[in-house]
Order: structure tokens, then C-alpha cells, then sequence
């Protein structure tokens, strides 16, 4: 074991990161219909003769994550590190997974390519630094680099390789069809570029390049995934070769329901303009409770969950619940007769509980940058081996001399 993941402190910070109270080479044959698309995390299936791998990623557009990545992507890849891991130790413990190729694999990477649709809002200073930022975030949240393998996108360059080849399978008028290219595209014009066309594509070559069997990410992201299942599909049809898993969708139900601070029927986000409508995992005590004290309700006496006709109030309370561990119920029952203020006071301190730690944890990770730039080399060589393995597979199967 590398002597940095040895070291006792840095082992002491990872672990004592609170959690919510919720929370190959070889061709094989995978048939598409036989495979769920999407599942719960207590439905994955451990005991199937090929091995779990879980792959997925963020953007590095901004340089916290914030309050919803947390509360949905977060909170479900932290579930999923305990599940895979508790498997592997039980495999290996019976003998059954002693080599690193035998083992289940969780891969989590910062898509900074991806973030490269983004250059007119993001300067390559500002792109670097964020890289290392949302690195920092996922460890501090409870990322584990001795249980994940953890990268940088760029730095495995087979992700840009695999996704001319996929490219080149991938007709015009499906990227078209994307819903989030149309959407992107409506004022963009002349201006829109081709990488903005053809990110569902470079999304394909993350999860196919590491051949994923499943892929944690909100319900918004359904179309990718069917968008992935079909180019592995046509992958095999046009090469006459099986290669490819048909990955599926762990889902998080609680990420579908954290919502802007602003707008309670859109979901927070770090592109929004809007400061106040969401909660950094960087913001301090004060402008927790100033951004929640701010926060858009209603006028109508009373807190109930409602989230056709009270949207807003009801996107407070699935984050009260989300951060205390209380049903909404019970928080309506609480709640029901007291001034919104009142309740907002009891919402900001639930949402410090949980923030406060990592927010300290974000901090020494800051205070010790090159133990983080040591973390996503390793990783990235860890991804580079398991990616160069499958690539040069796939390079035989299309008829590339390497």
C-alpha cells in the first residue's frame, strides 16, 4: 500500500467524516433486455458471476459543490462506497476476490472535459483550481481514496480516445434530439459548439471505457444512460462483438428534491446566477442562516408539504428532512401552526449540523493541497491501467493497429 494512504492522519480525517442518518479484457456476453435501467441501491446485485463496477462524475464548473450534490449525488455515492466495500471485504474473506481484477469497482472522477462546453464563463486558471476544489469537496464529504479510485478526467486520455471512436457510430440527428442540447441550444445560435453536441457522447465513453454495470445519477440524467445502452448497442452490432455492459441507474430519490432556495420548481444548481439560491459546502454559519432567512415561501399561514401549489415551502421541508432524518410528516405535524421564521431557524441549524463538519474537513484538505494532487495522480493511474486494458481491447475489435 502506497505510504501516503498509510499515514495515520490523513486516515483519522477520512473516517471521521459524518454521514446522514440516511442513507477484464475478456468479451462477455450482456443482454440489454435482461437489464434494469434503473434500480435502488439495496437492489444491485453483488453475487453475479461479472464483477459491480460504478462509475460517475461531476464538473468542476464551480469550486464548491453545494447543499443538493450533497444531500443526492453525495449522500448516494457515500452509500454505495459502504456498500461496495462491505462486499469486496466479505468476497475476500471467503477467498473469492484476492486480486484487484477480482474485486467490485467504484470509480468516481471530476469530469473537468466535460467542463470545456463551458469556456466562455470559466478561464482555464479558474477550470485548474476548481478541479482541485471539487476534489477536495468529495474527500472532505467522506470520499474514501482507499476504497474509490479517484481521477481527474483529463488525466486519463483514453476518455477522449474511446469517444471519437463512439463518435463515429453516434448519428447527427440522436445528439440532435438530446433533451439538454435543444434546451442549451434555443438562444445559443451560430455560437453553439460541437462539443456541446456531442457531450452525450463523451458522457458514453466515461461509463463504456471502464465497461460500468451501473452509474449513480439523478432521474434528469435517464435519457444519457438510454443514450449510452444505445451506442454499446450499436457498438455490438456494427463489430459483431458483445464488449460492452448495459449499464444501469442507481437512483437517489432525495436528489430529484432539492430545489433552488429561489425557485422551488427548479432544481439548485451551480451554474444559477443567483448566489442565494443555493447552500455552498463552503458557506460559513452566517450565510447559512442569511441565505435559508432570504429563502423564497409563501403566503400562506402554515407548513405543509405540498409541492404542486407550494413549491417552495415544500423544498424546505425535504431538505429539513434530508438533514435532521425526520419524515416530512412529522415535520408538517411540528410545524403546522408555527411562523415560517420560526421554522426557518429550526431548518438553518439542521443544515449547519450537517455542513459545519465538512466545511472543517474542506479546510485541511485546503491547508494540505499536495496530499490532494498525490491522491488524484495515484488515481489517475489506477483509471489509466483499468481504461488503457479495455481501450486497446476495443481498438482490436475495431481494426486499430496499436
Amino acid at each position: 500500500m502506497n505510504r501516503l494512504l498509510q499515514n495515520n492522519s490523513y486516515k483519522t480525517i477520512i473516517k471521521n467524516v459524518p454521514l446522514l442518518k440516511n442513507y477484464t479484457t475478456t468479451t462477455t456476453t450482456f443482454n440489454s433486455s435482461s437489464t434494469n435501467i434503473m434500480m435502488k441501491i439495496d437492489e444491485v446485485n453483488f453475487k453475479e458471476k461479472n464483477k459491480v463496477t460504478v462509475f460517475s462524475g461531476m464538473q468542476p464548473t464551480s469550486s464548491a459543490l453545494h447543499l443538493g450534490n450533497y444531500l443526492g449525488a453525495m449522500n448516494n455515492w457515500l452509500k454505495i462506497q459502504d456498500l461496495v466495500s462491505k462486499n469486496n471485504q466479505e468476497e475476500e474473506l471467503l477467498g473469492l476476490s484476492t486480486k484487484p481484477n477480482e474485486k467490485h469497482k467504484l470509480i468516481f472522477s471530476i469530469v473537468d472535459l466535460h467542463s470545456l462546453t463551458a469556456t466562455k464563463s470559466l478561464s482555464p486558471k479558474d477550470l485548474q483550481a476548481n478541479t482541485i476544489s471539487v476534489a477536495i469537496n468529495y474527500l472532505a464529504c467522506g470520499i474514501d481514496p482507499e476504497k474509490v479510485i479517484l481521477f481527474n478526467q483529463s488525466m486519463v486520455p483514453a476518455h477522449s480516445e474511446l469517444t471519437w471512436i463512439l463518435n463515429c457510430i453516434t448519428s447527427f440527428s440522436k445528439l440532435g434530439n438530446m433533451i439538454q442540447f435543444k434546451e442549451k441550444t434555443k438562444t445559443g445560435g451560430a455560437s453553439v459548439s460541437n462539443g456541446l453536441l456531442s457531450y452525450p457522447v463523451l458522457m458514453a465513453a466515461d461509463i463504456l471505457l471502464y465497461r460500468a454495470t451501473h452509474v449513480p445519477v439523478g432521474e434528469d440524467q435517464t435519457q444519457h444512460l438510454e443514450f449510452t445502452r444505445d451506442i454499446a448497442q450499436a457498438f455490438h452490432s456494427n463489430y459483431k462483438s458483445k464488449f460492452f455492459p448495459y449499464p444501469s441507474i442507481i437512483s437517489s430519490e432525495q436528489s430529484k428534491r432539492i430545489m433552488s432556495l429561489q425557485d422551488g420548481r427548479s432544481k439548485m444548481s451551480k451554474s444559477d446566477p443567483l448566489e442565494n439560491s443555493r447552500i455552498s459546502l463552503t458557506d460559513s454559519d452566517d450565510q447559512i442562516r442569511l441565505k435559508i432567512k432570504k429563502s423564497k415561501t409563501d403566503t400562506i399561514i402554515g407548513i405543509t408539504y405540498d409541492p404542486i401549489n407550494r413549491p417552495d415551502i415544500s423544498n424546505l421541508l425535504s431538505i429539513a428532512s434530508a438533514t435532521s432524518g425526520i419524515p416530512i410528516i412529522d415535520l408538517e405535524s411540528e410545524f403546522k401552526d408555527k411562523s415560517n421564521s420560526v421554522f426557518k431557524e429550526f431548518l438553518s441549524n439542521s443544515i449547519i449540523k450537517n455542513i459545519s463538519p465538512i466545511r472543517e474537513k474542506i479546510n485541511y484538505y485546503q491547508s494540505n493541497p499536495q496530499l490532494v494532487r498525490d491522491i488524484l495522480l495515484q488515481g489517475s493511474e489506477k483509471a489509466n491501467k483499468i481504461a488503457n486494458k479495455n481501450l486497446n481491447s476495443i481498438k482490436d475489435i475495431v481494426g486499430l493497429y496499436h
